[in-house]
């Protein structure tokens, strides 16, 4: 991960951006997919992660939905769908960004995340925004 090396053997298709900066490329372009998403890993963006415990029985919460303010974003090419490349590359019309198709805003321009308790439904939701 930390070798350019390794992105260059891969023919990870970047142009040399990122070769000062291997880490930074796999957490910009690689790491976590950005979007609404159902379970999975969750984007961490003004916070450190860090483990949500239940406040009922202490066990450690699972993500269950992230609802995003954009598709995409970052400048990042990587998470574009095929279906959206031309939009991506057009840019805004009429004042709508491709990348946001759902025109849904959180905060200003963060992540919802919701977590669960695994040990039981019953136990209090926790939530997240950043």
């Amino acid at each position: 991960m930390g070798d350019w090396s390794r992105w260059q053997a891969a023919d990870a298709g970047v142009d040399s951006s990122y070769a000062g900066y291997p880490k930074e490329f796999y957490d910009c372009e690689l790491a976590d997919a950005p979007g609404w998403k159902v379970g999975g890993w969750p984007p961490w963006g003004r916070t450190d992660p860090y483990r949500r415990y239940c406040t009922v029985c202490d066990a450690q919460m699972a993500p269950l939905l992230t609802i995003a303010s954009f598709k995409w974003g970052g400048g990042s090419g990587s998470w574009v769908p095929y279906e959206d490349q031309a939009a991506a590359s057009a840019g805004r019309v009429a004042g709508q960004s491709p990348s946001q198709p759902t025109a849904v805003q959180v905060g200003s321009t963060d992540n919802m995340q919701f977590y669960v308790c695994p040990a039981s439904p019953e136990h209090p939701h926790s939530d997240l925004i950043q």
